[in-house]
């Protein structure tokens, strides 16, 4: 008798059930709409300068992210290990790895087209299987043959068809718009088109959009969003690196690089503004470029929530990138470590699943005007809202003003809940107030700052000359002991300034300076926020953070800051000072004062006509003239008219700042 045994071969797979596919112009998860709220990684691991290939640290890694209020990461031209699968299969992080690219897809690359092409097929095959894998892009900012790329997609789909595929991540930087065969579009803007209604982020650099976008050139506000661009798409659009707003540098950083890389470019960078005399401010410079980058971030992540049919965003970047000439865009550092500039907590107001929003037309108000403001809830969270209460209350300082109650009604995603209208009264003085939201019964929060300005606003010199050059008259009513408001006409002082700037700087000034030089575009001026004395009593009758906020957009957009270099006071602070870049280190001033002659002199490099067109710009002049008019006009500091007048019209020099090429723009 012949007994046979059958031995059948087996394997063992980890697999997770999920159901993420397109939904209309948003994606879902089982059939639930979702928002992917993300950012972007570009492999940075300082101490080791190389990505970590165990699961407990990409399980930091993601808490991290979660803190912040994300579920979503996109890894930049590269494919990341199977622990950060697995580490995101826990912690419930959608990813969207991409082939090791950037740059041209073109038959007739033979062998980087096989063997792009062989990556592709292992990483279906290799980690098809992880949940969190959900996403997939040929790489970034690709141009090149579509046939071609459309092959890969289809290989790629038929290895497995659970992904949702993009020809790349930003291709074609957008222009094209939607490209037949991918799922979803990964984009800064939806096709050309005329001004910014084809864009999916609120920034730019100088050479990419006129002015660099929405937040640097469009008067603040809380309604604007991506809605025209998106409706461009058949498929959902995730915005492409969102932000890339730069932070002034901390250099305390610096003690953390004990493993196997330096922090040779913070050296430098501390070098230059040590030889700059400006060394002490290091410190400032970082806490206020940081807080107004945050407060620019919170602005273009609320756009998408704001945005009823926004599939979700990739920020550039929640950390630091020290690559690419150094790139300080995040509120972590380098580390994944907090910079001290938001709290996690405090980010999750606007950044979560569950947002409340106020849409206001804008911040600044005169009293005695009305405010109405828009109420809303990007609810994407797990638990039904419908008939939970919205709490508003108008505060200033520890002051409830107003206060009111709505009922949320049923559905997902961008809930418009009910509108505010509030009488502003009449008071004397100028004064912020603040709009706080809550969601009652819970920890949810945000809250919107506005400004309210006595009515009428019209501007009284008194005993002020207010001049736009440094004419005879003014020259003799300074030897006169006269007090002089000068705000000089742009054309003056051309060679001496390097103009106005509301955001901090796009990514890297070193780079998009080549980028736009090489391509004939404007080049952006290139500072990273202000630095204000706001205990100071010239402000008194505007009242102001340390740092740049939305009330300050009339006067910055129309100012050109004075370089001051030439100064021989390397103590002297100006009232209102412009932060530079730290390529460059100039100490710029946008409001200062002297002691010029017998006479005392407040230097406004801004076009006082212009400004003084918005309540903003109305207002600081106001104060400023107001303050000039009393016995607090008190300068410390002391100017000849001769060193007044070479400060306006001497050219300043600059030392010399190398190329720094974008292989995409090459």
């Amino acid at each position: 008798m012949v007994r046979y045994s059958l031995v059948a071969d087996s394997d063992s797979v980890k697999a997770g059930l999920r159901d993420f596919k397109a939904k209309g112009r948003q994606m879902s998860i089982n059939d639930t709409v979702t928002f992917l709220r993300g950012r972007h990684d570009a492999c940075v691991w300082p101490l080791t300068a190389h990505v970590a290939m165990d699961v407990d640290s990409w399980r930091d890694y993601f808490r991290t992210i979660k803190d912040y209020g994300l579920n979503h990461v996109r890894f930049h031209s590269w494919c990341p290990p199977d622990a950060c699968f697995e580490a995101a299969d826990m912690e419930g992080i959608y990813l969207q790895p991409e082939l090791p690219i950037w740059g041209v897809f073109s038959k007739d690359s033979e062998e980087l087209m096989q063997f792009l092409l062989e990556d592709g097929k292992r990483i279906q095959e290799e980690y098809g299987n992880h949940p969190s894998f959900v996403m997939f892009a040929l790489g970034n900012e690709l141009w090149g043959e579509i046939p071609v790329m459309s092959e890969f997609i289809e290989t790629f789909r038929g290895i497995d068809s659970r992904h949702l595929y993009a020809y790349g991540s930003n291709v074609y930087l957008g222009y094209n718009g939607h490209i037949d065969g991918e799922d979803f579009m990964v984009t800064c803007r939806v096709g050309g088109g005329d001004g910014y209604s084809t864009h999916t982020r609120a920034s730019f650099s100088f050479y990419d959009a006129d002015e660099g976008g929405y937040l640097n050139n469009t008067p603040p506000n809380t309604v604007m969003n991506f809605q025209k661009a998106v409706e461009l798409s058949p498929v959902p659009v995730v915005g492409h690196e969102t932000g890339q707003y730069q932070i002034y540098p901390d250099y305390a950083e610096m003690s953390k690089y004990t493993g196997v890389l330096r922090p040779d470019n913070f050296a430098e960078f501390k070098r230059r503004l040590e030889a700059a005399r400006l060394g002490g401010q290091a410190l400032d410079f970082h806490r206020a470029s940081g807080a107004w980058a945050v407060e620019l971030y919170r602005a273009d992540i609320e756009m998408n929530l704001r945005t009823p049919d926004m599939a979700g965003f990739q920020l550039l970047d929640l950390q630091d990138y020290p690559g690419q000439g150094t790139a300080l865009v995040g509120v972590l550092d380098a580390f994944m470590d907090n910079k001290g500039l938001v709290s996690p907590e405090e980010w999750r107001r606007w950044c979560d699943e569950v947002v409340l929003l106020a849409e206001m037309p804008r911040y600044t108000y005169n009293e005695g005007e009305m405010l109405e403001v828009d109420l809303a809830v990007a609810d994407y969270g797990n638990c039904a809202l419908a008939g939970d209460t919205l709490v508003w209350k108008l505060c200033h300082g520890d002051v409830t003003v107003e206060n009111g109650r709505m009922i949320i009604p049923e559905g997902r995603g961008l809930l418009d809940v009910g509108r505010i209208n509030v009488p502003l009264a009449t008071r004397s003085k100028a004064r912020r107030m603040d709009l706080k939201l809550e969601l009652a019964g819970s920890d949810i929060t945000n809250s919107y700052p506005l400004w309210v300005y006595p009515a009428g606003g019209e501007l009284s010199a008194g005993d002020v000359i207010i001049a736009s050059s440094l004419s005879d008259d003014v020259t003799k009513a300074l030897r006169d002991g006269a007090r002089v408001l000068l705000a000089p006409s742009r054309s003056i002082v051309d060679s001496t300034t390097v103009g106005g700037l509301f955001m901090t700087d796009y990514w890297n000034y070193r780079m998009f300076k080549t980028i736009s030089e090489s391509n004939n575009r404007p080049v952006s001026p290139g500072t990273m926020g202000l630095l204000i004395d706001a205990s100071h009593p010239a402000l008194a009758q505007f009242p102001t953070d340390y740092h740049t906020s939305w009330q300050w957009y009339g006067i910055v957009k129309n100012s050109y800051p004075l370089i001051l270099d030439a100064l021989n006071d390397t103590d002297y602070r100006p009232l209102v000072q412009v932060i530079d870049n730290v390529e460059r280190n100039h100490r710029l001033g946008l409001v200062m004062e002297f002691n010029v002659d017998k006479g005392k002199l407040l230097l406004v490099m801004a076009d006082v006509d212009k400004a003084s067109s918005t309540r903003e710009g109305r207002q600081l002049l106001n104060s400023l003239v107001g303050y000039m008019n009393s016995d607090a006009f008190s300068p410390d500091a002391t100017l000849s008219l001769k060193q007044l007048e070479e400060l306006l019209t001497v050219p300043a020099s600059s030392s010399r700042i190398d190329a720094l090429h974008n292989i995409s723009y090459d």
